[in-house]
């Protein structure tokens, strides 16, 4: 089978779809359960979210059938759904997003960038106002900046 096929296009499209249909599929059903139940749950209702489209993605090709289509769709409910679940599983073991500075916020942010108003300033080495660098009405294209030494 070549890599740019129609089929494989298709296999790429239906599990796309599923991974879609997993995440409405988990969010929906959850909160049409009734609220006594989503407390009585032990673990967060992300998990649930989670669990839901995987459970429905490996019981689908067992009452639709087994064609590319249901496997794709089936497929990527289970991929949604996993996705979903480590998610939450790592930001609860403090990995994700909120827990670590993400590596955008490091480079473009505060400390490649020039700014040391921040938590990072001694990373640029020097903080705010112990340079003549650092002030923000500095003109970085005069001469002394050695922006002109090209």
């Amino acid at each position: 089978m070549a890599i740019l096929s129609k089929d494989t296009a298709m296999e790429v499209a239906y599990i796309g779809a599923g991974a879609v249909a997993g995440k409405i599929v988990g969010t929906k059903v959850y909160d049409m359960l009734p609220s006594s139940v989503q407390t009585a749950i032990p673990v967060k209702g992300t998990y649930v979210e989670g669990a839901i489209p995987v459970i429905v993605g490996l019981v689908l090709p067992k009452f639709a059938g087994r064609t590319t289509l249901v496997r794709g769709l089936a497929n990527g409910m289970i991929a949604s759904g996993a996705s979903t679940i480590v998610g939450q599983a790592l930001s609860d073991l403090g990995v994700g997003e909120g827990a670590t500075t993400g590596v955008g916020n490091v480079m473009m942010g505060n400390v490649m960038m020039g700014k040391t108003d921040s938590v990072y300033a001694p990373l640029m080495g020097s903080a705010q106002g112990d340079d003549d660098y650092s002030d923000t009405s500095y003109d970085f294209t005069s001469a002394d900046a050695g922006e002109m030494d090209f």
